[in-house]
């Protein structure tokens, strides 16, 4: 899951090598601008007087250039199907509009959304992207998901709409997840995890 490189045994010695030196060359500042932007003046343009990064006290790096409403994207990027680094000192520099509910201004917004987690978020994070399940249980682990994220998104969309009062019938939900059989849908997340920290 989320992984979008990779190299089989079909692959001869110098498609290899030639591969690994794209890879290199898309996580480097220029390789990252042409394979998540594009062309320069297509899919970005360099800062202009006046522009402001997402992070007011650094120096801007790009602003990118929306596509007109009814024009075919110029198509010069792999965008987030490209192998792309982008961290925090990167998406800082971003050109946005000041104003978070112009169009132009989303990427703001989003950031900003992001500073009210700071020193919030916990120290572990989950490996979903890194867990193999016993094939033994593969079957039953897909119908137990299956099952357990539908219910869960009806009736989240349930309370946030408020056709469901999260106050009177939030043990019942509860009920609901037991009876779709939660603990062993666990049980098999917390084996997959086990083995994965074995490996560790």
């Amino acid at each position: 899951v989320g992984g979008t490189f990779a190299l089989t045994n079909k692959a001869s010695e110098e498609a290899k090598i030639k591969a690994i030196q794209l890879l290199d060359y898309l996580f480097t500042e220029e390789g990252q601008m042409l394979g998540y932007l594009g062309k320069e003046g297509v899919g970005w343009r360099k800062p202009q007087e006046g522009d402001i990064a997402l992070n007011k006290e650094v120096e801007p790096l790009f602003f990118r250039i929306p596509t007109e409403p009814g024009t075919a994207y110029p198509n010069t990027d792999w965008a987030a199907i490209a192998q792309y680094f982008q961290p925090r000192e990167f998406r800082d520099r971003w050109v946005s509009s000041t104003d978070i509910y112009s169009a132009g201004g989303f990427e703001r917004r989003l950031q900003e959304a992001t500073y009210l987690y700071e020193n919030l978020y916990p120290e572990e994070i989950f490996p979903y992207w890194a867990m193999w399940y016993d094939p033994a249980v593969v079957d039953e682990f897909a119908m137990l998901e299956t099952n357990i994220k539908n219910y869960v998104q009806q009736n989240l969309l349930q309370f946030v709409t408020g056709s469901k009062d999260i106050d009177k019938e939030w043990d019942t939900y509860v009920k609901g997840l037991e009876q779709l059989n939660l603990k062993r849908y666990l049980e098999i997340q917390q084996q997959a995890y086990d083995q994965y920290l074995a490996k560790q």
